[in-house]
């Protein structure tokens, strides 16, 4: 009954302790005499960090069972500071000589522990740190060579210590085979270094042929991938023992130069724009080389965790650099992406394995050496290509650069300017043979050197050329007279050039001789007038301003305007030759009775305008009376029939208050006119005091702000309503008048204060137009007021009724609105209608032929008889209101009414009679006849906008 209950107990006790023996148990590697004839990779291993680096190899091999952890593969532990430990059992035949291969270079301390169970063998120790003779066998990493082994299996502890990143890939060989390895990698090593040693030798010789800096930084990037692969496979430990601090420099400098030689050598090759990235890389390749140089003196923990970080950061920014240039569509920058992709994976993917953080593919350490020299390698190919379309490029330059050079030299021959080569002293050393016609010789000396630019040019002059050449960075033109060889002057546009660290000058000479001559011919005609030859309105202008803005060389004290009197009559009777003929003649007599710095100029058809020079208001009115008896005493005689002339002169003061040539020649003329109305043939000063002078500059004034007013809306349309007398019609009547509103006071001011202004400058058409569009368009807005309207009238100047374009404006605008003509009412003055009866009879008769009305306005106010009416295709006739004023007291006038309302009606004529103001006037007329009233008894001007049909509409509701 016992017996089975102990048999299941020890089977239970056996169960708790195999898990317990097998976690204490190392992993055992068994090999082969057959297997050790390859190296074979150690795929299993114990870990175990020491921090504090006091363990020994006893305590260790207890503990490691217990608290180390399995590694399947490489140990990749990384950047750390504490002592590590590697354990692993080997089974191998006895007394087989075993090498051990730790296949990383950088490892600062090793230990190899052997064990025979319990007992430790005799210890190995390596590392960076030792000389290369102490490391073990002479391989490019570490190669040891184990005791003879016994009986096993054997425990095998490895410590290691290393500033740089831990990566512990491990391989046991036999020791046979471990020599056969040697000779093979310092082989493979010898061959790689050379390659690219000769291809940074190669390059070099290119670029110092070539000059092209990526050569340069290429070459330098295959010396420092050699040097690093000589670091790699320690070659400086091999060859030069006795300098301990070499293997450090070798990995540390070379290093850096890979990292920004081949960052320029990139940048450079692509021709890329870096911009801002230029701040990113010089803090790169500053910070690689502290980290560089400060890691081979001190010998600090972090620098190989700071290098590793760089290593990195320049493999992003070469990525950066490599998509920048496809960006920017280099030439070749898909295959320098390509041909880099090798070293680009190296410098991402080691820094991120000597971290930690990343597992690395097996056999990629075998590749460690390789992928940078053959990206070297497919880098020089691609170079090569790329300097070989520079070299066609070069090469076609070359033949572009000849053909300009002949092109130049035919040039040069056969130009018509003058060039030339000289000396900064002026001595020609060069010159071709326009220059030689320029300087008036079909050739020029064999020796140029005794012909000097200096004394054809002036010594003054040519000093001025060379500060100018100093000053303005090498170029300076000049238009300047140049001597010929016989020192006749001539006009030339010389330009010089002197290119930088060059001591010839070179220049370009053209002839400006018959430029000079055609500018002077046209000055003269611009200055002057054709006819006379005296001076011309342009250059009177130019004189008086210069004299009033106080810029005149030539000062003058006084103006005289010269008007001629009866001048037409010599055009009407004689024809335009002798009116020509006339004014040439008098031309010259006036000018022989003026001062010597005086100044005569014809400024109209028969107008001349004198500029006295530094004269007392006395001597000017003795200048002025002088020129107006030699016009009186001037015979013109025409085939044989004498004619004679006067004067009326008007002057001014230059210094009496006058800002502008303008106001000095209104003035001049104001005084001349009225030289004319006092009588003509005398001479007349301007007083800035009297009434003249304000009406000129109240006129100048509205002129300006009537220009406002069209262009602002300052004008406003009026109304004055027409009432019937003789009969109730209905609909409404009136009369459009205008009105101006200060746009500064309010006020409004009726058009009799400017319209003598609008006249004088000709501004009535555009205040015409102006009126007939604004009504159209508020007619065209207030339908309902326009179907009540029975008429409407507006007035036109003399101006518009004689404008064709008015007229196309008139019937555009009415059929623009759809408005009835026969509602429009056109009223004209008398003295417009009758000043050109034929014509003004003809632009009547059109008016009406669309449909408008013509209503003659101010009738009797002018030179108007009866007989005119007869010819004019009237509508309406409007009595003037200087008849009409105090009619009922007037039996005159009241006849005279009369009178007109019979011949109005004997044509077919309505009559309208104006300022009608009171009810006394208004009943006479009714009983005279008249047709129609209009005053200030039967309505004040009001806005026209008080008919407006929403004005009317609130109205009636308000009522």
């Amino acid at each position: 009954m016992l017996h089975p209950f102990r048999s299941l107990l020890f089977l239970l006790c056996l169960a708790c302790a195999l898990p317990a023996w097998a976690a204490g148990a190392l992993p055992l590697l068994k090999l082969g005499a057959a297997d050790l004839a390859e190296p074979v990779s150690i795929e299993r291993s114990l870990v175990l960090e020491d921090p504090s680096g006091q363990l020994t190899a006893s305590e260790v091999l207890q503990r490691i069972r217990e608290q180390g952890h399995e590694v399947q593969g490489t140990a990749r532990i990384g950047y750390t500071r504490s002592a590590w430990w590697l354990a692993v059992q080997l089974q191998t035949p006895p007394a087989e000589r075993l090498q051990l291969i730790i296949g990383q270079t950088f490892l600062d301390d090793l230990e190899i522990w052997l064990f025979d169970g319990d007992t430790p063998l005799a210890p190995l120790y390596s590392g960076a740190t030792r000389p290369f003779a102490e490391r073990g066998e002479p391989y490019p990493q570490f190669l040891l060579n184990l005791p003879r082994l016994g009986q096993g299996p054997h425990s095998l502890l490895l410590r290691v210590q290393s500033h740089s990143a831990i990566n512990l890939p491990l391989q046991v060989v036999g020791a046979a085979q471990g020599q056969q390895l040697i000779a093979h990698s310092w082989l493979q090593s010898g061959l790689l270094i050379g390659a690219l040693l000769a291809l940074a030798l190669f390059y070099l010789v290119k670029y110092s042929t070539l000059r092209e800096a990526q050569l340069a930084y290429f070459s330098l990037t295959s010396l420092c991938v050699a040097l690093y692969n000589a670091s790699l496979y320690n070659l400086a430990g091999l060859l030069w023992p006795q300098w301990p601090l070499l293997p450090k420099l070798l990995i540390n400098l070379p290093t850096a130069g890979m990292m920004i030689f081949s960052s320029l050598f990139i940048a450079s090759a692509l021709g890329l724009r870096l911009g801002r990235l230029r701040w990113l890389r010089d803090a790169l390749f500053a910070a690689t080389l502290l980290v560089s140089l400060g890691g081979v003196f001190v010998d600090h923990p972090q620098a190989y965790q700071i290098l590793n970080l760089l290593t990195l950061a320049t493999g992003l920014y070469q990525l950066l650099l490599m998509i920048l240039g496809v960006y920017q569509r280099r030439p070749y920058a898909p295959g320098y992406l390509l041909c880099w992709s090798a070293a680009l994976v190296l410098m991402l993917l080691v820094p991120l394995s000597r971290a930690g953080l990343i597992p690395l593919p097996g056999g990629f350490y075998a590749l460690y050496a390789y992928l940078p020299a053959m990206s070297m390698l497919l880098f020089g190919a691609l170079l090569d290509k790329q300097l070989e379309r520079v070299r066609r490029v070069l090469l076609s330059s070359q033949e572009q650069a000849i053909d300009n050079l002949e092109q130049y030299q035919a040039l040069f021959r056969h130009s018509g300017e003058g060039i030339f080569r000289c000396h900064r002293d002026g001595r020609l050393s060069e010159a071709n043979p326009s220059l030689a016609r320029l300087l008036g010789s079909e050739t020029l000396p064999d020796d140029l050197s005794k012909l000097s630019l200096q004394s054809l040019v002036g010594e003054t002059q040519w000093r001025w050329l060379l500060l100018q050449l100093d000053v303005q960075t090498g170029a300076v033109s000049c238009e300047c007279q140049l001597y010929d060889l016989e020192q006749r002057p001539r006009w030339v546009y010389l330009s010089l050039h002197l290119r930088p660290h060059q001591e010839f000058i070179e220049g370009i000479v053209v002839d400006l001789s018959e430029r000079r001559a055609l500018e002077e011919r046209l000055q003269q005609l611009a200055a002057h007038d054709a006819l006379t030859g005296l001076l011309n309105r342009r250059e009177l202008e130019r004189l008086l301003s210069e004299t009033l803005n106080g810029t005149a060389k030539r000062r003058f004290s006084h103006l005289l305007l010269l008007g001629l009197d009866r001048f037409k009559q010599v055009n009407d009777l004689f024809g335009h030759s002798a009116g020509d003929q006339l004014l040439k003649q008098l031309a010259s007599q006036l000018l022989h009775q003026l001062a010597r710095h005086a100044e005569l100029a014809r400024v109209g058809g028969d107008e001349f305008a004198i500029l006295l020079r530094e004269v007392d208001d006395e001597a000017a009115l003795s200048q002025a009376e002088q020129l107006r008896r030699a016009v009186e005493q001037f015979v013109f005689t025409w085939q044989g029939r004498p004619f004679r002339l006067h004067a009326s002169i008007g002057m001014l003061a230059l210094s009496s208050g006058v800002s502008d040539w303008e106001t000095a020649l209104n003035w001049a003329s104001s005084a001349s006119q009225l030289a004319k109305h006092q009588g003509r043939n005398r001479v007349q000063q301007f007083n800035p005091a009297d009434g003249a002078l304000l009406e000129h500059q109240r006129q100048l004034q509205w002129i300006t702000r009537l220009r406002e007013a069209t262009e602002r809306g300052h004008f406003e349309l009026f109304f004055q309503p027409v009432q019937a007398l003789q009969s109730t019609t209905s609909g409404l009547h009136y009369e459009v008048l205008l009105r101006y509103r200060d746009p500064q006071s309010g006020e409004w001011i009726s058009p009799a204060q400017f319209l003598d202004a609008a006249a004088r400058y000709d501004f009535l058409g555009a205040i015409d137009r102006w009126v007939i569009q604004h009504l159209c368009a508020w007619l065209a807005a207030n339908p309902r007021h326009l179907a009540q309207l029975a008429q409407v009238n507006v007035n036109l100047s003399a101006s518009s009724l004689l404008d064709c374009n008015f007229h196309r404006l008139l019937q555009d605008e009415l059929q623009r609105y759809g408005l009835p003509p026969g509602k429009l009412c056109i009223e004209v003055t008398e003295m417009v209608a009758l000043g050109e009866l034929g014509v003004s009879a003809q632009w009547i008769e059109t008016l009406r032929s669309k449909g408008l009305k013509v209503a003659l306005d101010d009738f009797g106010s002018g030179f108007a008889s009866y007989a005119y009416l007869r010819h004019l295709p009237l509508d309406i006739l409007k009595i003037d209101g200087s008849f009409i004023s105090g009619i009922e007291h007037d039996p005159i006038n009241q006849a005279m009414v009369g009178s007109m309302r019979q011949i109005a009606g004997q044509l077919g004529l309505l009559t309208v009679a104006e300022f009608v103001e009171t009810q006394a006037s208004l009943d006479c007329l009714r009983r005279l006849g008249i047709d129609y009233a209009q005053g200030y008894f039967v309505g004040r001007p009001q806005p026209l906008r008080q008919l407006a049909d929403d004005a009317r509409r609130h109205g009636t509701q308000e009522a």
